[in-house]
């Protein structure tokens, strides 16, 4: 792990701390605080956007997590290291990531293989391996172009390559890359790793001999000599794990060739071996108990000696504790009845604020009512005088009419009153008709003979006629789906709708649109006009917000306006279909 550089950030120094040290206590398979500090670092640098020590920290995470066989954690942390050393702009650390990677496919492909093993498939196996050997590649081939004075790095990628192959059974590809790393650690003086692969290069001949025992007969020779190179170097430094797998391996070797004496004296020795490395076991375990025990013996002790002098003062403390503790619970209690007068007062004002809430209610309730009735009333009104206007004017018009016809036929064409006659006859003419739709506009005839779409109809055609204003009207599947009643209040709606938009919106556009749903009919009236504030109202004439609520809610409908300034206006009502 990295030691601290000159120019780090006291932060980085300390961060560069708690790496060393959650290395440490992962080598000493203390993973939970390995975890826990590089989590710490990866957070903290994280905040700081320092790629170089969330990089460091994600190594050590995934390193912990390998050791652990959390694989697929291990795998993530890679990742991730991965790509922060990307944004740190350290080639050598990607490189890193990918070999740790492909340790790690490794590993499942060496778990893939093994029949005994949950994860048994040896197709998957064969995909891990692929993987694996990939990063490896690519690593090797890194080192060799930026790197190739590091030979531990070298060393240690062809360690993986003559593993992959191992597993993979092309011993013979395998044992190359072994002596390629074996000659490596030798340049670096890492003897006992040269050592221990002299062995593995040993036992990769051997298994190449067991798949074709008649015709590798040259390699059991091979596996022969470097077996026991290494047992004999092993015992010397001593590596006794080594020794005793070559020494078994030896074993095989010498019962094969029916060298009997030397192949009982090799299991005898593997035995021995294996004592003796469960007696190095026991005595390590023992020398670290008996350390524990010391350890915690000096513990008690001290402990002892605290609680003496801890116990003279704890009846001092022990009234204090009591003084204090009636104070607490005084003020505690002091504090319930404060809380609870508060509660009191609380309810009390909630439910005041509810009584005002119903009683706002109920008078905005009669106060729809009321409309409704000025509504319903007014709308008689309006038949009863659009009746009188024609049937007793228009009626009146009429015979005035005839009587005019009849004079005017009698005139003789060279009368001079005839022209002023003939004006006062066109004025009688006019009369009628304006008593026509003044009768039409309160009774709405059209309305009354076809339906709510022709008067619609015709209500879109005489706007438009008078060019004030571009007048669309949209409607489908619209046939009896309202009873009377409903469509006379949803033209009147309309009508009052479109009078507001001619008054106030400044529009050049606007759209009515009458679409029927499931169980409902919902109008749409939009204008491009200038908008309004909603939450002022309906300003200047017309029906008002009021009316407009009172007969939406006479038809049982609700409505919603969405309209700002500067952005037009569009109003949505919903009026349910009344099934006979």
């Amino acid at each position: 792990m990295p030691a601290v550089l000159l120019g780090q950030t006291e932060q980085e120094q300390e961060w560069t701390r708690l790496i060393k040290e959650a290395d440490d206590y992962s080598i000493g398979a203390k993973y939970d605080s390995a975890l826990l500090l590089s989590n710490q670092v990866a957070l903290a640098a994280e905040m700081e956007e320092n790629y170089e020590f969330m990089t460091r920290a994600y190594f050590v995470m995934a390193s912990v997590y390998y050791r652990i066989r959390k694989l697929d954690l291990a795998i993530d942390e890679y990742v991730k290291a991965k790509e922060t050393a990307r944004k740190w702009g350290n080639e050598s650390f990607v490189v890193r990531a990918d070999l740790g990677l492909g340790v790690v496919y490794h590993q499942f492909g060496f778990n893939a293989l093994d029949e005994s093993h949950p994860t048994y498939d040896t197709v998957q196996a064969v995909l891990y391996l692929d993987s694996a050997f990939k990063m490896f590649t690519m690593a090797q081939e890194y080192y060799m172009r930026n790197a190739p004075d590091n030979y531990l790095m070298l060393a240690y990628t062809a360690t993986n390559l003559a593993g992959n192959y191992y597993a993979r059974k092309e011993f013979i590809k395998s044992s190359v890359y072994r002596k390629e790393a074996i000659e490596l650690y030798e340049r670096v003086g890492e003897k006992s790793n040269a050592i221990s692969h002299t062995y593995f290069l040993g036992s990769t001949y051997l298994q190449h001999f067991k798949l074709d025992q008649k015709n590798h007969r040259p390699y059991l020779d091979s596996a022969k000599h470097f077996l026991l190179f290494s047992h004999v170097k092993s015992l010397d430094i001593p590596l006794t794990e080594v020794a005793r797998n070559a020494s078994k391996d030896l074993a095989f070797v010498h019962q094969y060739l029916n060298n009997t004496d030397s192949a009982l004296y090799y299991w005898n020795l593997s035995d021995s071996l294996l004592i003796e490395i469960y007696s190095s076991n026991y005595e390590d375990r023992v020398l670290e108990y008996r350390a524990q025990y010391e350890t915690a013996s000096a513990e008690l002790e001290a402990e002892q000696q605290r609680f003496r002098a801890l116990q003279q003062e704890r009846n001092k403390r022990i009234v204090l504790i009591i003084s204090i503790a009636v104070v607490i619970i005084f003020s505690i209690w002091l504090y319930i009845i404060d809380q609870k007068r508060k509660n009191i007062k609380a309810i009390a004002a909630k439910n005041e604020e509810l009584n005002k809430q119903r009683i706002d209610e109920l008078l905005q309730q009669q106060e729809i009512a009321s409309l409704q009735g000025i509504l319903e009333g007014q709308e008689q009104e309006r038949k009863r005088v659009a009746i009188d206007l024609h049937d007793r004017l228009g009626g009146i018009l009429s015979m005035v009419k005839l009587h005019f016809s009849a004079v005017e036929e009698k005139l003789p064409q060279d009368n001079p009153e005839k022209k002023k006659f003939l004006t006062a006859s066109e004025l009688l003419d006019l009369a009628a008709g304006e008593v026509r739709n003044i009768s039409h506009n309160l009774l709405s005839g059209v309305l009354a003979k076809f339906g709510l779409v022709p008067a619609l109809k015709d209500l879109a055609d005489r706007i438009n006629e008078s060019g004030e204003i571009k007048l669309h009207l949209i409607q489908h599947n619209l046939d009896n789906a309202l009873n009377g009643e409903q469509e006379l209040q949803l033209y009147r709606i309309v009508q009052e709708l479109i009078s507001n938009i001619l008054k106030h919106s400044e529009a050049k556009e606007a759209t009515i649109q009458l679409i029927r749903n499931e169980d409902s009919v919902n109008l749409i009236v939009e204008d491009d006009g200038k908008g309004f504030n909603p939450n002022e109202g309906i300003k200047g004439g017309g029906i008002g917000l009021s009316n407009l609520k009172a007969r939406v809610n006479k038809l049982n409908g609700n409505f919603h306006i969405d309209s700002g300034k500067g952005a037009g206006t569009s109003i949505s009502i919903d009026i349910p279909i009344i099934n006979d």
